[in-house]
Protein backbone atom coordinates (compact mmCIF):
# COMPACT_ATOMS: atom_id res chain seq x y z
CA UNK A 1 0.00 0.00 0.00
CA UNK A 2 2.83 2.36 0.89
CA UNK A 3 4.54 1.64 -2.43
CA UNK A 4 1.29 2.26 -4.32
CA UNK A 5 0.83 5.65 -2.63
CA UNK A 6 4.43 6.58 -3.38
CA UNK A 7 4.03 5.69 -7.08
CA UNK A 8 0.73 7.58 -7.27
CA UNK A 9 2.20 10.65 -5.60
CA UNK A 10 5.23 10.52 -7.88
CA UNK A 11 3.04 10.27 -10.97
CA UNK A 12 0.86 13.19 -9.88
CA UNK A 13 3.86 15.41 -9.11
CA UNK A 14 5.51 14.54 -12.42
CA UNK A 15 2.32 15.44 -14.29
CA UNK A 16 2.02 18.73 -12.40
CA UNK A 17 5.59 19.70 -13.21
CA UNK A 18 5.42 18.78 -16.89
CA UNK A 19 1.83 19.71 -17.77
CA UNK A 20 2.86 23.30 -18.47
CA UNK A 21 5.86 22.30 -20.56
CA UNK A 22 4.95 21.74 -24.18
CA UNK A 23 8.14 20.61 -25.85
CA UNK A 24 8.15 21.52 -29.51
CA UNK A 25 5.38 24.03 -28.95
CA UNK A 26 5.28 27.24 -26.96
CA UNK A 27 7.19 28.18 -23.85
CA UNK A 28 5.91 31.00 -21.68
CA UNK A 29 8.54 33.72 -21.64
CA UNK A 30 6.83 36.88 -20.50
CA UNK A 31 8.14 37.97 -17.14
CA UNK A 32 6.06 39.55 -14.42
CA UNK A 33 7.35 42.79 -12.90
CA UNK A 34 8.55 40.85 -9.84
CA UNK A 35 10.42 38.35 -12.03
CA UNK A 36 12.01 41.20 -14.02
CA UNK A 37 13.20 42.85 -10.81
CA UNK A 38 14.47 39.55 -9.41
CA UNK A 39 16.55 38.78 -12.51
CA UNK A 40 17.80 42.38 -12.64
CA UNK A 41 18.88 42.18 -8.99
CA UNK A 42 20.52 38.76 -9.30
CA UNK A 43 22.46 39.67 -12.41
CA UNK A 44 23.26 43.29 -11.52
CA UNK A 45 26.96 42.57 -10.93
CA UNK A 46 27.20 40.65 -14.19
CA UNK A 47 25.57 43.17 -16.49
CA UNK A 48 25.94 46.74 -17.57
CA UNK A 49 22.76 48.75 -18.05
CA UNK A 50 20.65 45.92 -19.41
CA UNK A 51 17.13 45.45 -18.02
CA UNK A 52 14.79 42.48 -18.34
CA UNK A 53 11.80 44.80 -18.64
CA UNK A 54 9.57 43.83 -21.60
CA UNK A 55 12.03 41.22 -22.86
CA UNK A 56 11.18 37.84 -24.31
CA UNK A 57 13.34 35.48 -22.25
CA UNK A 58 14.32 31.88 -22.94
CA UNK A 59 15.43 29.69 -20.04
CA UNK A 60 18.07 27.00 -20.57
CA UNK A 61 19.67 24.48 -18.26
CA UNK A 62 21.61 21.23 -18.38
CA UNK A 63 25.25 20.26 -18.17
CA UNK A 64 25.76 21.22 -21.78
CA UNK A 65 23.31 24.13 -21.76
CA UNK A 66 20.86 22.63 -24.24
CA UNK A 67 17.68 21.96 -22.24
CA UNK A 68 14.99 24.58 -22.89
CA UNK A 69 12.84 25.04 -19.79
CA UNK A 70 9.49 26.53 -18.95
CA UNK A 71 9.90 29.80 -17.04
CA UNK A 72 8.16 28.58 -13.86
CA UNK A 73 10.25 25.40 -13.71
CA UNK A 74 13.51 27.29 -14.25
CA UNK A 75 12.74 29.97 -11.66
CA UNK A 76 11.75 27.41 -9.04
CA UNK A 77 14.57 24.95 -9.66
CA UNK A 78 17.52 27.20 -10.40
CA UNK A 79 16.65 30.38 -8.50
CA UNK A 80 14.06 30.02 -5.72
CA UNK A 81 15.35 26.66 -4.43
CA UNK A 82 18.85 28.15 -4.17
CA UNK A 83 17.63 31.34 -2.49
CA UNK A 84 15.57 29.32 0.00
CA UNK A 85 18.79 27.56 1.05
CA UNK A 86 20.67 30.86 1.34
CA UNK A 87 22.81 30.08 -1.72
CA UNK A 88 23.39 32.45 -4.61
CA UNK A 89 21.91 30.98 -7.82
CA UNK A 90 24.51 30.03 -10.41
CA UNK A 91 22.91 31.64 -13.43
CA UNK A 92 24.10 33.73 -16.32
CA UNK A 93 22.57 35.33 -19.36
CA UNK A 94 23.32 36.10 -22.97
CA UNK A 95 21.73 39.02 -24.80
CA UNK A 96 20.93 38.12 -28.39
CA UNK A 97 21.92 40.41 -31.24
CA UNK A 98 19.43 41.35 -33.96
CA UNK A 99 20.33 38.44 -36.25
CA UNK A 100 20.08 35.95 -33.38
CA UNK A 101 16.69 37.40 -32.38
CA UNK A 102 15.38 36.81 -35.88
CA UNK A 103 16.71 33.25 -35.85
CA UNK A 104 15.38 32.53 -32.34
CA UNK A 105 11.71 33.40 -32.88
CA UNK A 106 12.00 36.88 -31.35
CA UNK A 107 13.68 35.98 -28.05
CA UNK A 108 15.76 38.86 -26.69
CA UNK A 109 17.83 37.05 -24.11
CA UNK A 110 18.76 33.61 -22.84
CA UNK A 111 19.01 33.06 -19.08
CA UNK A 112 20.79 29.86 -18.20
CA UNK A 113 22.00 27.72 -15.40
CA UNK A 114 25.73 28.10 -15.95
CA UNK A 115 26.77 25.07 -18.02
CA UNK A 116 30.17 23.41 -17.75
CA UNK A 117 30.94 24.47 -21.32
CA UNK A 118 28.87 26.66 -23.65
CA UNK A 119 30.24 26.81 -27.17
CA UNK A 120 29.08 28.76 -30.18
CA UNK A 121 27.88 25.46 -31.64
CA UNK A 122 25.61 24.87 -28.62
CA UNK A 123 24.40 28.46 -28.85
CA UNK A 124 23.46 28.05 -32.51
CA UNK A 125 21.66 24.79 -31.72
CA UNK A 126 19.69 26.55 -28.97
CA UNK A 127 18.69 29.33 -31.37
CA UNK A 128 17.37 26.71 -33.79
CA UNK A 129 15.39 25.04 -30.99
CA UNK A 130 13.89 28.38 -30.00
CA UNK A 131 12.97 29.04 -33.63
CA UNK A 132 10.86 25.87 -33.65
CA UNK A 133 8.74 26.98 -30.70
CA UNK A 134 5.33 28.31 -31.60
CA UNK A 135 4.85 31.99 -30.75
CA UNK A 136 2.60 32.67 -27.78
CA UNK A 137 -0.90 33.67 -28.88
Amino acid sequence: MKRYLMILTSTILTNLVFQNISFGQEISSNLTVKEQRLLDSLLTNKKTDFSFKDKKVAFISGHSGTDINHKDYFLKTFIFDYLDKGIDPVISYRVLNEQERLTANGYDIIVMQVPKIYTSRQHKANLKKLAKLEPKK
